[in-house]
């Protein structure tokens, strides 16, 4: 008989057996068919960095690998776990600068359908501490206020937890402050941090050599556009005045600000040096003999307008210039030409003489008058004071008045301005006085005394605010007022006096309720402003003034709001504003482009 048939049971057991093996078989197949078309995923990356104060969370984002990389760059998940192999000892080197020798780490990644999470939680630990500190200037400068200052101010002392930054930072100040101050000698003995890791103790040493104080010598120009006794005025010091590297930003500042030259680099000339006096060498380079400019723009004062202007310098050694302006617009068409003179052997006072036409028409009156006149104007720092005699011959009609009139005028001012930045400052003020006068004896066909006052003052808060003010306040006294052209009157109004009314819209008024202009000004403006992006700020303001007959005549309003634009060729203002003074509270918007100061 067959044995495989003679057991039915034996047989069915077989047959199972081969059917489970063929199963296993066939489910190890589909897995490693699986396992081999799995996809590896690729995605962006997001670092979270948990347990620490903004510096020290900071700093460990700038040292941590997997969070170094652009933002849009994307990577599989074993790219990252390699970039976090790295991680323990990225966060401990990123840590030590805040004194923190034992921080330790855990981080964790996942992914949630769109990018990969990386968190790392960090603990420092227990700082290390200072338990000695020594810092010590030594040498002539040993007692100079300025380094002393730095010293005792300088945030490394005994018992105070170890940080490298402030460690670092009075030592660039020491060495800095003693260049600065003419101690060019001046050098550390000793500077370094000594760690001890498992006690948590460290010792920090700082001791400056200053050697000594060197001064200032003569200065000699390398330049062939100018006279050297026009630019020998320039110089602040005068040989053997202590060695200060202000003193030389100041000469700096100074040439380049005149119009000869476009850069000027200051060489302390050590090796020439006799004794401790340095001689100071200035490479000047010239800057281009003319400079021509077009340009356009618009504001609600002036509307529409093209410029055109012309300089032409160094017209001879002597630093001799001219400038010729053209400015045409909606409500102002101008042309000037000025002949510059330095006067004696000073570039920084000038006389300037200059011939012109002015054909005004705002709102309120319509001027045409031709001018000749001459001015000296000064320059000492920030400060600008000027004299002036001008001869008008002006044409006008306001509102009912009109006539020709014939001026003589002798005029002064003095002027001051302070800013951070000119174009957006956070700290700033303006101080702008001036007079002026004519009489009926002395070619003129009137006599008159203008005197006016402008203030202006900025001051930032917080990292986002500031509050703008400004006041102007005029008075004028003339034996015919009927007979001055427009542009001696006073009117207010416009995007620089009071918001919501025309330019030059107010003041006093004829018999048929047409402005005339007034004998006296008063305007005040009050602005808060605030940062809301890079570039851009929003404003609230409130002005209050009018061109006024008498200080007891009533005064208009206005308020609003409005955006700021710091564009590349200065700040851009567009407000809106409500005349609250007016029925109706009317509104008008207003543009301008201009400093602030």
């Amino acid at each position: 008989p067959d044995r495989r048939c003679s057991d039915p049971r034996r047989r069915g057991t077989r047959v199972r057996s081969v059917l489970l093996g063929l199963t296993v078989l066939a489910s190890v197949a589909l897995s490693s068919g699986s396992s081999g078309a799995q996809e590896v995923i690729e995605a962006r990356v997001s670092v979270e960095v948990r347990g620490l104060p903004d510096a020290m969370r900071d700093n460990v984002m700038a040292t941590l690998s997997v969070a170094r990389h652009p933002s849009r760059t994307r990577m599989s998940e074993s790219r990252v776990r390699l970039l976090l192999t790295r991680a323990p000892d990225e966060v401990q080197a990123a840590m030590e600068p805040f004194g923190y020798y034992a921080a330790t780490s855990r981080d964790s990644l996942h992914y949630d359908g769109r990018r990969w999470r990386v968190t790392v939680d960090v603990e420092p630990g227990l700082p290390v501490v200072l338990t000695d500190a020594v810092l010590r200037i030594e040498g002539p400068g040993a007692q100079d206020t300025a380094l002393v200052r730095i010293r005792d101010r300088a945030a490394v002392t005994s018992g105070q937890p170890l940080a490298h930054a402030a460690y670092e930072s009075a030592k660039e100040q020491l060495i800095g402050t003693a260049l600065d101050r003419g101690y060019l000698d001046a050098a550390f003995d000793s500077s370094a941090i000594f760690v001890d890791r498992v006690a948590r103790e460290a010792r920090a040493v700082l001791v400056l050599q200053t050697g000594p104080r060197y001064t200032l010598g003569e200065v000699t120009f390398f330049q062939d556009a100018l006279d050297p006794e026009l630019l020998q005025d320039l110089v602040p010091w005068v040989p053997g005045d202590a060695f200060s590297r202000a003193q030389l930003l100041e000469l700096q500042t100074s040439l380049t600000a005149e119009p000869y030259f476009s850069s000027a680099e200051i060489i302390p000339a050590r090796a020439r040096a006799e004794g401790l006096v340095v001689p100071i060498e200035v490479v000047l380079t010239p800057a281009p003999r003319q400079l021509y400019s077009i340009g356009g723009g618009y504001g609600t004062d002036t509307g529409l307008r093209a410029t055109f202007s012309a300089e032409f310098r160094r017209l001879n050694r002597a630093g001799h210039r001219a400038t010729v302006d053209a400015w045409l617009a909606q409500v102002e068409r101008r042309a000037t030409g000025s002949y510059l003179i330095p006067l004696g052997d000073r570039l920084g006072t000038l006389l300037s003489l200059t011939g012109g036409w002015v054909d005004s028409n705002p709102v309120t009156s319509e001027t045409e008058t031709w001018l000749a006149g001459a001015t000296v104007d000064g320059i000492r720092g920030d400060w600008r004071a000027q004299v002036s005699a001008t001869l008008e011959r002006a044409s006008f009609t306001v509102g009912t008045q009109s006539g020709i009139s014939t001026l003589f005028l002798l005029g002064s001012g003095l002027s001051h301005i302070l800013a951070d930045d000119r174009i957006e400052p956070a700290r700033g003020s303006l101080f702008r006085l001036r007079a002026r006068a004519g009489h009926d004896a002395i070619l003129s066909d009137v006599r008159l005394f203008d005197m006016g006052l402008e203030l202006r003052w900025i001051r930032g808060f917080g990292d986002r605010y500031r509050v703008l003010w400004r006041g102007e306040v005029g008075t004028l006294f003339t034996s015919n007022f009927s007979q001055l052209p427009g542009s001696l009157r006073y009117f207010a109004g416009g995007d620089r006096s009071v918001r919501g009314y025309a330019y030059e819209a107010l003041g006093p008024v004829d018999e048929l309720g047409d402005v005339i202009g007034g004998t006296k000004l008063l305007v005040n403006a009050l602005e808060i402003d605030a940062a809301v992006r890079t570039s851009w700020r929003v404003a609230l303001f409130a002005d209050v003034g009018n061109a006024l007959d008498s200080w007891d005549d009533p005064l208009e309003a206005g308020v609003g709001a409005g955006i700021r634009w710091r564009s590349p060729v200065g700040m851009v203002r567009l407000d809106g504003a409500f005349a609250v003074t007016r029925d109706g509270w009317p509104f008008r918007l207003h543009l301008n482009l201009g400093p602030e100061l």
